[in-house]
């Protein structure tokens, strides 16, 4: 399994990396822009995508929509801050399939995450 980890926090991006890589066994690549995780998605292959929503120029409901607009119906894990119930909703409405909130113990929280990811990505599979 492979995830792409956007998010424009650098030191946030390297402690999802290895929290995942070392306790969860998911590789990961990871971007700091939209725009870059746009350019990978178009050249390499992976499985989920995670993306924080607060980022300069593209926020992360705007890269979903952009995401479908291309037709990469990747899955789509919105990890953010923003615990506003607006912002779930818009981003289940545009197609996420998941929506987890940032914050609290740095274990619980990726044992979490990589729950999330290991659903959205088997439900993917299931439905072909």
């Amino acid at each position: 399994m492979k995830v792409l980890l956007v998010d424009d926090d650098p030191s946030f991006l390297e402690l999802s990396k290895t929290f995942l890589e070392m306790f969860h066994n998911i590789n990961s690549d990871t971007v700091d822009s939209a725009g870059e995780a746009i350019n990978k998605l178009q050249k390499d292959s992976y499985d989920v995508v995670v993306s924080d929503y607060d980022m300069p120029s593209m926020d992360g409901i705007t890269f979903l929509k952009s995401l479908r607009e291309k037709s990469i119906n990747i899955p789509f894990i919105l990890f953010t801050g923003i615990g506003k119930e607006e912002v779930m909703h818009r981003a289940i409405e545009h197609g996420a399939d998941s929506y987890i909130q940032k914050g609290g113990d740095p274990k619980t929280q990726y044992s979490e995450l990589s729950s999330h990811i290991e659903r959205v990505v088997g439900n993917k599979a299931a439905s072909f």
